[in-house]
């Protein structure tokens, strides 16, 4: 809860008029969406369903926002400030899942083809990943430029991870001699 109350609130809190907390409407959408909500409705009817619990959380006192409200916090949330929390929750998350594990961290780097979205150039984009396999979490991610494959994508992936002392294993198409030399470097 604490990554989503960091979140900067956009709304005016000078007229009063405001009755969900910025961060009840985000837990509300980010456990929607992961249990397979796609719209707005969607997430209105999982907020009712789950309402008894929400509240037993202390989320939620005024009720599952409207329809409206989940638009204008969506539209008005700054997304790289939300990107940003989300990182650091997911940073110090990973951390405390490694410090209850086991042995050294497994880190797999694949690129994947986003089905479903097409660029204006007419392709889908590629995303490559960093997983780390202990606690399955993605650990870094990085989109492919236009044109482009993951062999270019993967060294700028690499440069966001701490990967000493780790496993890092990849496909044949990531196993180019730059790359390779990177890791080991790293």
């Amino acid at each position: 809860m604490n990554f989503a109350r960091s979140v900067p609130d956009f709304r005016r809190s000078d007229k009063g008029n405001i009755q969900h907390r910025l961060a009840d409407i985000i837990i509300l959408m980010i456990l929607a969406r992961e249990c397979g909500c796609v719209g707005r409705a969607d997430i209105i009817e999982f907020g009712r369903l789950h309402l008894n619990k929400f509240h037993r959380l202390g989320i939620l006192r005024n009720g599952v926002p409207s329809e409206s409200t989940l638009c204008r916090a969506e539209n008005g949330i700054n997304d790289h400030a939300m990107a940003d929390r989300m990182q650091d929750f997911a940073g110090a998350f990973h951390k405390e899942l490694l410090k209850k594990g086991c042995g050294r961290e497994i880190i797999c780097i694949d690129g994947k083809a986003e089905r479903g979205t097409v660029m204006e150039n007419g392709r889908n984009p590629d995303i490559v990943s960093a997983y780390s396999f202990n606690t399955g979490i993605i650990l870094a991610t990085e989109a492919c430029q236009a044109k482009s494959n993951e062999i270019k994508a993967v060294p700028r992936l690499i440069d966001k991870l701490d990967i000493a002392g780790k496993i890092v294993t990849a496909d044949a198409m990531s196993m180019q001699k730059d790359i390779i030399d990177k890791i080991r470097k790293k």
